[in-house]
């Protein structure tokens, strides 16, 4: 049996706008290249920091965007890039929500687990 003090609660969050919640989605890896773009001002570093293929990254931003229907960044060429006031406030929100999420998460863990 493990021992209760190696057992921890993990949410895996994302959010989508598609109805069937299978069209592209926002979740903690799209946070963290918001979150480098805020930080470096480039996907392209973000990219690089992050030991990803700038294709990939941006990938994954346009994926994001079209299921949103929004752009969260705008990028500037060699000048780098920057989130849009949507991106920024949808970053906000979705930071708060998964903190909300995982604080309740482990609260309940904690709760339901207690005499595990």
């Amino acid at each position: 049996m493990a021992d209760e003090k190696n057992l921890h609660a993990q949410v895996k969050l994302v959010v989508t706008a598609s109805a069937d919640r299978k069209g592209p989605s926002f979740g903690k890896g799209a946070g963290i290249l918001l979150h480098g773009i805020e930080e470096y001002g480039s996907l392209n570093k973000t990219a690089k920091v992050l030991h990803m293929a700038y294709s990939k990254a941006w990938s994954m931003i346009k994926k994001v965007e079209e299921g949103l229907g929004f752009p969260l960044i705008e990028r500037y060429g060699a000048r780098g890039s920057r989130l849009t006031e949507e991106g920024k406030r949808f970053l906000e929100l979705y930071d708060k929500f998964e903190k909300d999420v995982e604080d309740y998460a482990e609260k309940s863990f904690q709760e339901i687990f207690k005499d595990f």
